[in-house]
């Protein structure tokens, strides 16, 4: 019989997006790093909040703007990493270029790579989900509990929200809290109810 925290997707996922380093051709060309009709040569570096600092060394030629390539020397926590990814460039309908990495494991079209397993390739070939498509409606409701106290609390980028502002997010926290507790207790009476029991904690006697 499972657990009150049960229930939870299961598939052959083998991680999620949100615990392994990332290349975003989005963000790589805002950093001009990648610039049409161009070769760039540059370093970047992932803030992991830890002490180690992975690096990678990039070499994007788009001289041909539809078609190019990423070489990556990457010095990576597990791995020193040596790839080669194509890069095609498509025509927007509001003119310019948009490009995208070529999974080098499926061929498919994807704006981010994902490194794990020693190489970078799209989440389709590493087999990674997203984090909220593995949780339980329980954990969902304590990650919304979690995410609005943030809110609350504000941060460096962030400040604390005042007035009406503040006022409507601690009434959408207490909601999720009243929506955790229901979930919880619906749980628990489903597995009181297997076992007969006619008590349910919480519940006036």
């Amino acid at each position: 019989m499972g657990g009150i925290g049960s229930g939870a997707l299961r598939s052959r996922h083998v991680g999620d997006v949100e615990d392994v380093l990332a290349l975003d051709i989005r963000v790589l060309r805002r950093l001009g790093v990648v610039r049409p009709g161009e070769c760039v040569i540059d370093t970047i570096c992932w803030s992991t909040g830890g002490h180690e600092r992975p690096q990678a060394r990039l070499r994007i030629d788009l001289s041909d703007s539809a078609r190019g390539m990423m070489a990556i020397t990457a010095h990576m926590p597990d791995d020193a990493v040596t790839q080669r990814i194509a890069i095609e460039g498509i025509a927007s309908g509001f003119g310019g270029i948009r490009y995208y990495f070529l999974c080098p494991v499926t061929g498919q079209r994807c704006e981010i790579l994902y490194y794990t397993d020693g190489r970078f390739a799209s989440r389709h070939a590493h087999r990674l989900t997203y984090a909220s498509q593995n949780m339980t409606d329980l954990t969902r409701a304590h990650r919304r509990i979690i995410m609005l106290r943030r809110r609350l609390e504000g941060s460096k980028g962030r400040p604390r929200p005042k007035g009406r502002k503040r006022a409507g997010i601690i009434d959408r926290l207490n909601e999720a809290r009243s929506e955790a507790r229901n979930i919880w207790r619906d749980r628990l009476r489903k597995q009181m109810d297997r076992s007969d029991s006619r008590w349910i904690p919480g519940d006036r006697r």
